[in-house]
């Protein structure tokens, strides 16, 4: 029972999820296969939601309440293994040079996000996750990030197309990020939270987010037919048809196992894809 709510929080498969996304872009790009790697993000991953997890308690009340009532009852072992996670990501990644730099930036980037800085250091009136699609940006800007991150960690450098890859990644993220708003509809609205669903609706937004999918799937076939980046990526073509039912599935209503499956570990199938990719075709 206690792993189930654990799962239920989301911070494991969302680190599961980084993970393989930091693996998938070290490996796209890189071709370089870091399990080292792939366990600095994990365990910093499940350290900076786990921090979300704990500093939104109040605003999960009505959308989340059985999580809400297992992190009080549990706050403790909780916290614990968020330190303990933190702790192993920055012991891990000392092993990388100044990479290690980057890791603080982590906790402070989630302490910004959540308003719970003084204003006088963050310059802002409101915290950024109470301001227009404020929240769903910084998700994905710091998802995106992570491939910047894995070009410092392996000491590479980034080629022009990688850097074009942005554009679409970050609109794939994006979505990534609005498909959970609808789970929080509720206490978004009652938080005064202007995601997109709130202020345009269910359908209207669905629209936005099939629209963007589509939008950044062909980018991504541009960049591959002008030779900037590996033919590989032809795996998000199955991507594609995945998101395109993850944006179905979601709504006020669906049940759990949409978003704590299919939500959750959407950067996993993308490596899974990838593994199938490889093996299909092998690395060109």
């Amino acid at each position: 029972m206690y792993f189930k709510h654990i799962v239920e929080t989301g911070v494991i498969l969302l680190a599961l999820s980084a993970a393989s996304m930091a693996l998938f872009f070290s490996i796209m790009f890189f071709k370089v296969v870091s399990i080292v790697y792939f366990l600095v993000v994990f365990f910093l991953t499940y350290s900076v939601y786990g921090m979300d997890r704990l500093t939104s308690l109040e605003e999960d009340r009505l959308s989340h309440p059985e999580r809400t009532l297992f992190l009080q009852k549990n706050r403790q072992a909780f916290v614990a293994s968020v330190v303990l996670s933190f702790s192993v990501s920055l012991t891990l990644s000392a092993t990388s040079g100044w990479v290690v730099a980057l890791i603080p930036i982590a906790p402070l980037a989630v302490m910004f996000y959540s308003g719970k800085l003084p204003k006088s250091v963050t310059f802002t009136k409101s915290p950024l996750k109470e301001q227009f699609v404020t929240k769903d940006i910084c998700v994905a800007s710091g998802w995106a990030f992570l491939l910047l991150v894995t070009a410092v960690y392996l000491n590479r450098p980034i080629q022009v197309g990688a850097l074009l890859f942005l554009i679409p990644l970050l609109l794939k993220l994006f979505v990534m990020a609005v498909v959970y708003d609808f789970k929080d509809i509720k206490s978004d609205r009652s938080s005064g939270f202007l995601t997109l669903p709130v202020k345009l609706g269910e359908k209207p937004t669905k629209l936005v987010l099939h629209a963007l999918n589509a939008t950044a799937t062909i980018l991504i076939l541009l960049l591959i037919i002008f030779g900037l980046i590996p033919f590989l990526a032809l795996v998000f073509i199955p991507a594609f048809i995945y998101q395109l039912v993850v944006i179905q599935k979601v709504s006020q209503e669906a049940p759990g196992w949409v978003y704590f499956v299919l939500c959750d570990l959407e950067q996993f199938f993308w490596l899974v894809f990838l593994g199938l990719g490889v093996g299909l075709i092998g690395y060109h």
